[in-house]
């Protein structure tokens, strides 16, 4: 998960000047893949949640609310509460709609969408660390209210639990590290020049929060 800049593409148009009683049901299949289109621009044909990369067709992927429709009908309509999100039942947006049990601590249990991290309004770096072997935790020393909402982010969107995603992320990572184990034994300036080469090209890449957060230890 990392930050996303809803500016960096333009609203749909379906969703600028929405018809009171307009609802979201409502929407035809080429209004839909407006939306489909607008996200996959912003998030680089990423999920929101994971990082996996994900087609184009509406099969690939959905059109997720941050906010449940059942809970915030009143958001329904709105873009700042859409997200494109992965397919996979047990990870990300079809995991988080799952969340609805009222007792327990479990995977399943409800929660407050004030500790999840939305990240078009805060950068995941402040909370979470992935690792580079695959896994992601809270990040260390952060405050006791930040924990909470890394713990719970984790949780509803099933990043750790998730097999896949942890040995995805874990196969991102490792041609990295290969390949800076192979230049350090030839001095620092030629990994500097190999730091400086991926700086600006790992940012599309899918799972590039673990990459990234690999080579940030790195980095001058």
């Amino acid at each position: 998960m990392h930050t996303l800049d809803r500016n960096s593409v333009a609203c749909p148009q379906c969703l600028q000047q929405v018809t009171p009683g307009w609802g979201y049901d409502k929407l035809g299949a080429g209004e839909k893949a407006e939306i489909r289109t607008a996200l996959l621009a912003m998030q680089v044909y990423r999920c929101a949640y994971c990082e996996r990369r994900t087609g184009e067709e509406r099969d690939e992927g959905h059109i997720e609310h941050f906010l449940k429709q059942a809970n915030r009908p009143d958001l329904e309509m709105a873009w700042t509460n859409m997200y494109w999100s992965c397919q996979d039942e047990r990870t990300c947006g079809k995991h988080k709609d799952k969340c609805d049990r009222p007792a327990g601590s479990g995977a399943q249990a409800e929660f407050d969408p004030a500790h999840l991290i939305d990240p078009c309004n805060v950068d995941p770096d402040d909370y979470l660390e992935f690792v580079p072997d695959g896994t992601v935790r809270p990040r260390a020393g952060i405050s006791a209210g930040h924990e909470v909402v890394a713990k719970e982010t984790i949780r509803v969107f099933q990043l750790a639990d998730s097999a896949y995603l942890r040995r995805s992320r874990e196969d991102a990572v490792r041609p990295y590290i290969h390949a800076v184990d192979a230049m350090l034994p030839h001095g620092a300036e030629l990994l500097r020049q190999y730091l400086d080469s991926v700086r600006n090209s790992i940012h599309t890449a899918p799972f590039a929060t673990a990459i990234r957060h690999y080579l940030k230890g790195l980095m001058p």
